[in-house]
């Protein structure tokens, strides 16, 4: 036997076909489907989210997240507001909720290309949450954006910069806020190298990274040849960013700049590894490389430093579309295996144990030097104990 809306909603269909359609609105509506915007996603603990109008242009809204004590420092971030649910533990905003920073989303700002009046809308947001620093994050067009925003008084705006794979710069003047720029491997290899000009001495107020066998692009693999390379540089992102923080409170400035030892591509001698792409051609200036095809210089992070795979800054377009990845070559599981010329992990290191502990030596260096936060050094060892041997 039917239960009665049914056999109502059945009775109408026969009367008419247009009632018929409203037949799965109903149903719609008893699920109780959002009519309109989708609702914002839940805060975090001792956050409340809110809306602010971009000066001179309500249609522009940005969004905010406040803490609801603390908030003496804004973190201004070139992206879109990201959904809780994806939120990784060791992403960048995890460090900046735990330091209860408000952060300020320029989402809407991006996709509008709006610089003009941006600036007032930030001072306000600072006099009305009573900030005392202001550190902006991007990546990209992000970094590209937070570059033009500020213009010739940078410092009124900010007080420090975090950029990742960031267009080359001007030299910095007195009233530059203090900024460290982040390359990965991929910057070197791109058909138009974003790395080529940054050939100047460091500044006391500038600090640039290379984070060796590592690629700031989304890693994608759909229309790439090769495994594509999935190491993650948050660890770095975090870490400087409590170093920029600390320093923006009296602390010591941020470590040294670790920068990329370069040769001529046409130089460097590639291992034969089956299944490794062909490198990008043209001239341009590289990271070197070890036996194993390893970048050796820069910020090399545990994965990098104590590898088990071959790591690269780009990768080879399989079909239609594009590859912005980089590739990753995982070492043979035993001597010569396919021919492959790298050593094996239990060759190389010789046992786990040995693995791990070396692991754990190299990432407690790192946090020694402010590269690395504890709990990124415990995740690195953790990891290490799952690996291949």
């Amino acid at each position: 036997m039917r239960p009665p809306l049914a056999a109502a909603l059945c009775a109408l269909a026969l009367l008419s076909p247009n009632l018929a359609l409203l037949a799965p609105s109903l149903a719609l509506a008893q699920s109780g489907a959002p009519y309109g915007p989708p609702r914002p996603p839940p805060m975090p603990d001792f956050y409340s989210r809110e809306l602010i109008d971009v000066a001179g242009d309500p249609s522009s809204r940005l969004v905010v997240w406040r803490p609801t004590t603390g908030g003496g420092a804004l973190l201004i971030d070139a992206e879109e507001e990201p959904s809780l649910a994806a939120l990784a533990q060791t992403d960048l905003l995890q460090i900046a909720r735990a330091r209860k920073m408000t952060v300020l989303f320029l989402g809407a700002a991006l996709r509008r290309g709006v610089h003009r009046n941006l600036r007032q809308t930030i001072a306000r947001l600072r006099e009305a949450a009573g900030i005392k620093r202001i550190i902006g994050a991007g990546a990209g067009q992000g970094a590209d954006f937070l570059q033009g925003l500020v213009g010739e008084n940078a410092g009124e705006l900010f007080d420090a910069l975090l950029l990742v794979d960031a267009a080359p710069s001007p030299p910095p003047g007195k009233n530059t806020p203090f900024t460290i720029e982040i390359l990965g491997s991929d910057a070197y290899w791109r058909t138009l190298p974003r790395a080529g000009e940054r050939l100047a001495a460091p500044s006391k107020n500038r600090r640039m990274f290379f984070l060796a066998g590592a690629t700031t692009s989304v890693a994608t693999g759909a229309n790439c040849t090769a495994p594509i390379n999935d190491r993650s540089i948050e660890p770095a992102l975090r870490a400087l960013l409590v170093a920029l923080d600390d320093f923006l409170q009296g602390g010591p400035p941020p470590p040294a700049s670790r920068r990329a030892d370069l040769a001529p591509a046409e130089t460097l001698a590639w291992p034969k590894i089956p299944g490794l792409p062909a490198p990008p051609a043209g001239p341009r200036l590289v990271p070197k490389i070890d036996a194993d095809g390893n970048e050796t210089s820069g910020l090399r992070l545990p994965d990098q430093a104590l590898p088990i795979a071959t790591f690269t800054g780009w990768n080879a377009v399989k079909g239609k579309g594009d590859c912005v990845s980089g590739a990753k070559l995982p070492f043979p599981a035993t001597h010569a295996a396919n021919g492959d010329p790298r050593q094996s992990p239990p060759e190389r290191y010789g046992s786990r144990a040995y693995f791990v502990g070396a692991l754990r030596s190299v990432a407690d260096r790192l946090v020694k030097e402010r590269l690395l936060l504890p709990q990124d050094a415990d995740a690195y060892v953790a990891a290490g104990k799952k690996a291949p041997f």
